[in-house]
């Protein structure tokens, strides 16, 4: 059993430690989901540069008059040579209209890749912390084996003197297999944790360094009024107020006709004198005039008005709940906090009585039962009170200083 403790733990001996702050960091350039989302900036952007762009000419070139005859083409001297070229022009501002909804929209995308941020920032703090709860319960249980194996050690050797039954010394050693099988799982545990927390990283081996208990307390009003100034989704969604408002603007400048340009050159005839001439084309827009898209716009319009409401109610709920359970995991680890010098009195009184013959083996057993529940009660309550600390923090767009 030691040997594969040994062997574990050397695969955890190469990985990096990390802090929390470091970790949160390191998913802008890490993390894949983050990654992908710049793909989005990056076909805004294009989206942006296309709606800046002017409309191309056309070229046209015109030779008419030859006629066939017997397998023969041939010029009957009144023909007529035309090149033209026209160039569209949009009239209302279409052009500055269609520029500046691309580029809102463009910022919007912006900081809805910023807000997948601070979304997976709440999956890392969350791996995070349970890695930390998982790795002190295992430490934990290695040290209770050691002295649990010292203790064995000592009753073997009441056994062969006949100062202890071989039942009693059976039950010692059950016990033994029953911590060896949990620290098994508690190091499978661990692992897989390393791995849910790696992953957000893009999968290169890091292990959290631990974190400090907090010593400030966290203000609920000042983070529902920070995340409601700060918070990208709000940002994102009046951004995309913005970009729809520029593009009803320019649904509505299609009622005024756009125009084509034309420089023309014309040639008759053999004897000819060559001839340069111009023209305007009106589109009429009588009939189309964008009245469908402008209602959908909109509509779209109204949909992210409500939509912005709904996102401040729902940061509004979601502070409120994740303050709640700070409050409440608190006030859990407090208790923890103070029931643990109790439990480690007991604990130590128990094994001196034990190994004086003052109780039974059961009852010693018993004993270490419930304080190995116990501890890894305690560590699990200590660190989601940490993570509900962080993770009002990230949702009250606070920031980590170490």
């Amino acid at each position: 059993m030691k040997f594969i403790f040994v062997l574990l733990f050397v695969s955890f001996a190469f990985s990096e430690e990390i802090s929390l702050f470091k970790a949160i960091k390191l998913l802008r350039d890490k993390n894949y989901d983050f990654k992908i989302s710049l793909y989005e900036i990056k076909k805004s952007e294009g989206a942006y540069l296309q709606a800046g762009l002017f409309q191309n000419p056309t070229l046209s070139v015109n030779y008419t008059g030859l006629n066939f005859g017997k397998n023969i083409l041939y010029d009957t001297g009144n023909t007529l040579l035309s090149a033209r070229i026209d160039q569209p022009i949009e009239l209302g501002g279409k052009r500055e209209y269609r520029k500046l909804s691309a580029m809102y929209q463009l910022r919007s995308v912006g900081y809805q890749s910023e807000d997948l941020l601070r979304t997976l920032s709440l999956g890392l703090v969350s791996a995070y912390f349970q890695a930390l709860s998982d790795r002190a319960y295992l430490e934990y249980i290695k040290q209770d084996m050691d002295e649990f194996e010292k203790i064995l050690k000592i009753q073997e050797q009441k056994q062969k003197l006949g100062f202890l039954s071989l039942i009693e010394l059976i039950k010692l050693q059950l016990y033994k297999t029953e911590l060896e099988k949990a620290l098994t799982q508690a190091m499978s545990n661990y692992k897989k944790d390393l791995k849910d927390f790696s992953f957000y990283l893009g999968g290169e081996d890091y292990e959290p360094t631990d974190v400090k208990d907090i010593s400030k307390e966290a203000n609920l009003e000042e983070l529902i009024q920070r995340a409601l100034k700060e918070r990208e989704s709000l940002k994102a969604l009046k951004e995309q107020l913005r970009s729809v408002d520029y593009q009803i603007r320019l649904l509505k400048a299609y009622s005024i006709p756009d125009i084509s340009v034309g420089v023309e050159y014309d040639a008759f005839g053999v004897k000819y004198k060559p001839g340069l001439g111009f023209g305007v084309s009106v589109s009429l827009p009588l009939f189309d005039r964008r009245q469908g898209d402008l209602l959908t716009a909109m509509a779209l319009r109204e949909q992210i008005l409500t939509s912005i409401k709904r996102e401040e109610g729902r940061i509004r709920k979601e502070l409120s709940q994740a303050y709640e359970d700070y409050i409440a995991n608190k006030k859990i680890y407090n208790n923890y906090t103070e029931k643990k010098q109790l439990m480690d009195e007991l604990l130590e009184r128990t094994k001196k009585a034990y190994l004086l013959g003052g109780i039974s083996t059961l009852d010693f057993l018993d004993t270490l039962r419930t304080y190995r529940a116990f501890m890894n009660a305690f560590f699990q309550a200590r660190y989601q009170y940490l993570q509900s600390y962080y993770t009002l923090e990230i949702l009250g767009v606070g920031n980590y200083e170490g």
